[in-house]
């Protein structure tokens, strides 16, 4: 944990900067021609998954720790990764960028709101939460880099557009980073944790990846975006909300659905991938 408080921000910093550098105004103005399938998109991300989250909260008896570590999850943005699969099984690239970009711009206000809603009517324990001073952090590491990102891209298009795939790659080496050496850290408990809260985390991923499908099947018709949102919707932000969790609370039992959720939704995503490659 003292790891993720020390190096997290700093490395979440970098993530999110190179997110920002992904998302042109031309990207953007793409997506907006066809507005009802970013709306959908956002909606997958920002309402549907808080609910799945509270739909096992409430169904299952879970310690608090395990309640917080599902919901703070699934009101993270989507992992910078989903830009790279989406490319993989010939998705909607502009949507990815776009709505992964959009959701971590918001996150500095939707987050501390579900948080302070999460532990008002659901949550079994106290949260103690200053959401001004939370939300100020959140801000600071996660939406100002974003911007920052967008900004270098249009001021100096020549030079950071030749070195995209190198710095994705590196912010992907950093996610990974972030969340191995945490799991790594507790590797002697994993065990134990995941006998607890494993079968709950592939539930969870069960879930949103039924519950996105059907969504997106009725709403849109185009299948490159169908499979864009259902990737944003399935790889969650684990960097993000290891050091968000960690800001809040010193003890690691709170992140332990993050990290396993982290692991399996590789695991369901090279499945994915893997159909889609054979299908084709």
């Amino acid at each position: 944990m003292d790891f993720v408080k020390l190096v997290g921000p700093a490395g979440v910093f970098f993530i999110m900067f190179a997110l920002g550098l992904n998302l042109s105004i031309k990207n953007f103005k793409t997506v907006l021609n066809n507005y009802q399938t970013l709306l959908v998109g956002l909606f997958c991300q920002i309402i549907a998954l808080p609910l799945i989250s509270l739909i096992i909260i409430s169904l299952i008896d879970l310690k608090p720790e395990f309640q917080f570590g599902i919901f703070l999850l699934m009101i993270m943005p989507s992992a910078a990764m989903s830009n790279y699969a989406t490319k993989l099984v010939n998705g909607n690239v502009a949507l990815s960028i776009t709505l992964t970009s959009t959701c971590a711009l918001l996150s500095f206000v939707t987050v501390p709101l579900y948080l302070k809603l999460f532990s008002k009517f659901i949550y079994l324990d106290v949260l103690q939460l200053n959401i001004f001073i939370f939300s100020l952090k959140t801000f600071l590491f996660i939406t100002i880099p974003v911007f920052l990102g967008i900004f270098l891209r249009q001021k100096f298009p020549s030079f950071f557009v030749k070195r995209l795939f190198l710095l994705d790659r590196i912010a992907f080496l950093v996610f990974l980073s972030i969340v191995l050496i945490a799991i790594f850290m507790e590797r002697f408990n994993l065990v134990s944790y995941f006998e607890d809260i494993g079968p709950v985390i592939i539930l969870l991923i069960s879930l949103v990846v039924l519950i996105i499908s059907i969504i997106v099947k009725v709403l849109i018709k185009d299948l490159s975006s169908r499979r864009t949102i259902l990737i944003e919707g399935l790889l969650q932000n684990g960097a993000m909300g290891f050091v968000i969790g960690s800001i809040i609370y010193s003890e690691v039992i709170y992140l332990i659905p993050i990290a396993i959720y982290a692991l399996l939704q590789y695991c369901v995503l090279m499945f994915y991938i893997g159909n889609i490659k054979l299908k084709n």
